[in-house]
């Protein structure tokens, strides 16, 4: 389990690192796509939990727990981006990101809810593993959304890993499935965000 998780969050701090944070542009927009995929966090939980009848009571009320911690934090994001002059309404939504958040619709039916832990887990640990250092190039009121992430979801990952290791072996598999899965599709829309700002760059 260790050398999973490790292994993609070695790749997303090195990806995460060489990327053009100082380009308003290019933060700007990764606000954007941020605040598109976390408009359906607490929706994708919502959709887990309704799959955990009385039987799995202690992961309906983790879920429960998380919803309400996870409540509202695409508002964080609308703010940074309003703090940098913008809104979502300037960026459209890329098709990564829309394939990043629409997957766990279908992941979390066919697994009854649980392989969404996959995709929490790997968001809940980038903030604490991957961006250390990027905060120095944004304005103080424009990097609300990653320094609250920061400073919240260190306590969290624990939670999250223990849970993964009280569910059964192969709901563990479809947990690191979908955390690869999730790995992947959200290196891929950094690279997106990163091409968009070398071809607003070479226009300019």
């Amino acid at each position: 389990m260790n050398k999973n998780y490790q292994k993609q969050l070695k790749n997303t701090e090195l990806l995460i690192q060489s990327l053009p944070w100082e380009d308003k542009a290019f933060y700007s927009n990764y606000l954007a796509q941020t605040y598109y995929f976390v408009c359906h966090s607490t929706r994708l939980l919502a959709r887990s939990i309704s799959h955990f009848g009385v039987e799995r009571d202690s992961l309906y009320r983790r879920f429960v727990a998380h919803l309400k911690e996870e409540n509202y934090h695409e508002r964080i994001a609308e703010s940074d981006l309003l703090a940098m002059g913008m809104s979502p309404n300037d960026f459209e939504e890329l098709a990564i990101t829309k394939a990043f958040w629409e997957s766990q619709y279908y992941k979390i039916d066919q697994t009854k809810g649980t392989s969404l832990l996959g995709y929490i887990l790997y968001l809940e640990a980038i903030p604490v593993h991957c961006f250390k250092g990027i905060l120095k190039y944004f304005p103080e009121n424009a990097n609300r959304f990653l320094k609250v992430h920061m400073e919240e979801d260190p306590k969290h990952l624990d939670h999250v890993l223990q849970v993964i290791l009280e569910l059964s072996v192969a709901e563990q598999d479809q947990i690191w499935d979908n955390y690869h899965q999730t790995a992947e599709l959200y290196q891929q829309m950094l690279l997106k965000l990163a091409d968009i700002s070398r071809l607003v760059v070479k226009a300019a």
